[in-house]
Formats: structure tokens, sequence, C-alpha cells
């Protein structure tokens, strides 16, 4: 009777351990499994990463030799303004869009202007684009109020530290040019779909000046109170088959008056010097997009104003 029931708990025993061991050969069968697929991920997040480094690289390069070859204009019918389709490149892909800086409204430029334009023929020309989108002026008074040196609100209805620190979360003003467009989200009047809808019209980085061979109608309309939409179309349709090599060509080739042309002449350009790059590098499951914007120039290098990795 002993012998048997010996052998009964040698027999469970050995159950119990052979279901021990096959538990731990899972366990550590599965964490093998989780370590590959992990160094796996990482392999191909790195190579993503390079990949879409490699992208920024090319549109860089693209730009310069685009300014070799065209130096006095450019324009949507250039290759730089072309969408390029995901380039198969090692075990990924590649895919890169440009877009002209120039051809937008810097919002760095309300409180302090540029060339021969002050801070208030600025702060119009701000008024007139929010008007096209049915939105109040008081955004215009807000987004110089975050850039300039103190801390007074513009009158009737700018924002400083004041309105900021009331919020539930609150935060002061930062009296300093924005780094990226992403900081207009902060400013009073341009949370969520306000902000959604505008910041494809505004840029942070650019001399201020605004390229006529690339501007899209809502930024060309702003110029003037007197630029109509028939003209902006006349404009667009016109640049299409023949960009403006010079100001002068779009002076002499589009309809407006003279004195509507002195009033915008002092906004515009026909050239680019800052661009921004949005890269994006794929490898299987991983994907890295870096978002650049360079600034281009003349027979030097380009510099790099911008930087993110998302």
């Amino acid at each position: 009777m002993n012998i048997r029931n010996n052998k009964g708990v040698a027999l469970v025993i050995t159950l119990l351990v052979l279901t021990l061991l096959i538990v731990l050969i899972l366990e550590f069968s599965q964490g093998m499994r989780v370590e590959a697929r992990a160094a796996a991920n990482f392999r191909d997040d790195i190579k993503a990463y390079y990949l879409a480094r490699s992208g920024v690289t090319f549109a860089i390069a693209m730009l310069e030799d685009d300014d070799k070859t065209d130096q006095n204009y450019d324009s949507l019918n250039e290759l730089w303004a072309q969408k390029i389709p995901p380039i198969p490149l090692g075990d990924g892909f590649v895919s890169v869009e440009i877009t002209d800086e120039d051809s937008r409204i810097n919002v760095n430029k309300m409180s302090t202007g540029f060339g021969t334009v002050n801070g208030e023929t600025m702060r119009l020309f701000m008024v007139r684009f929010l008007k096209q989108f049915e939105l109040e002026e008081d955004i215009a008074d807000s987004i110089a109020d975050w850039t300039d040196t103190d801390d007074s609100e513009r009158i009737p209805v700018g924002a400083e530290s004041n309105y900021y620190q009331s919020l539930e979360d609150p935060y002061e003003a930062k009296n300093k040019p924005f780094d990226s467009i992403q900081e207009l989200r902060l400013i009073k009047g341009l949370e969520n779909e306000t902000y959604n809808k505008l910041q494809k019209f505004l840029a942070v980085n650019s001399d201020g000046w605004i390229n006529m061979n690339t501007a899209g109608k809502e930024v060309i309309m702003s110029l003037s109170e007197n630029l109509s939409g028939e003209i902006a179309d006349e404009i667009i349709a016109f640049r299409g088959e023949n960009p403006f090599p010079t100001k002068q060509d779009f002076k002499n080739n589009i309809s407006m008056s003279e004195d509507v042309y002195n009033e915008i002449s002092k906004f515009v350009d026909v050239k680019s010097n800052y661009f921004s790059i949005i890269s994006r590098g794929e490898v299987n499951q991983s994907r890295k997009i870096i978002r650049a914007i360079v600034k281009r120039q003349n027979n030097k290098a380009s510099i790099i104003e911008y930087w993110r990795v998302e």
C-alpha cells in the first residue's frame, strides 16, 4: 500500500515538474519572440528615421540646384513644387513634400513689420485675411501681443499675460517670436478648429514678402481691400502657364490699377528663400516623419531653421 502511494506521489510530482518545465519553456519562447519583435521594430524605426533624413537631404539638394538654375524667381511649375510619390529605397520607402513658406503670411512680422511695411500695415493685412473666414480682427491683435516685447494689451481687444493667466490652465504671453506654427494654438481665438482652418496660410519663418508665383488666393486677396477675387483668379491662371520672372512682369500682365499695384508692391516678390519640407520614411510597420524648414542662401549651404521628428 505504501509502495503504491509512493509511486502515485512520484507520478504527481513528475507531472507537476513536467508542467512547470513546459510553462517555463513557453514563457521563455514568448519572451524571446517579444524581444525579437521589439528588436525588429527598433531596427525598422532606425531605418525609417534615416530614410526620412535622406529625404530632407534630397529636398535641400533639389532646392539648391533649382536656385542655381532659376535664380530670379520661384514658381509652382518647378520640380521642387511637384508632389514626389513614395520612392523605394533599401527595405522601405521615402516620400518628400516641399512647400514655399514665402507663400504664407508671417505671423512673426505682426508687431515688427518688415522692409517698408510697418506693424500697423501688417495688422491690416492680417485683418483682411481673417475677414475671408468671417473671423474677428481681435485675433490679429492677439498675435501681435504674443510677439511684441511688452505686456500692454493692444486696443481694443488684444491679449497679454493677464488674459492667459486667467485661464483654467494658466500661462504667460511669450513676448517673443513664435518658434513653430503649432504655438498659434496658444493664442486667444486660435484654438482647435480655427487653427486647423488657418495654419496652412501662416508661417513663422520667412522674410515677410509674399511670392506671387506661389501664394494662395486667400493670401493674395488679403494684400489689398481693392484686390478682388477676379484679379486673384487672373493672377493664379496666368502664372500657371507663365510664372512671373520679375515684379515688373507681374505688373505688366495683370489687369489691376496702378494704385492697387503700388499698394501691394511693398508686400510682394517673385522669389522665395524659405521652404518647409515634410519627409516620410517607412519600413514595414515603422514610420518616421521629419518636418523641417530651411533657408536657402545664394551660392551657400542652406540653413535648417526648424527640425521636428514624429
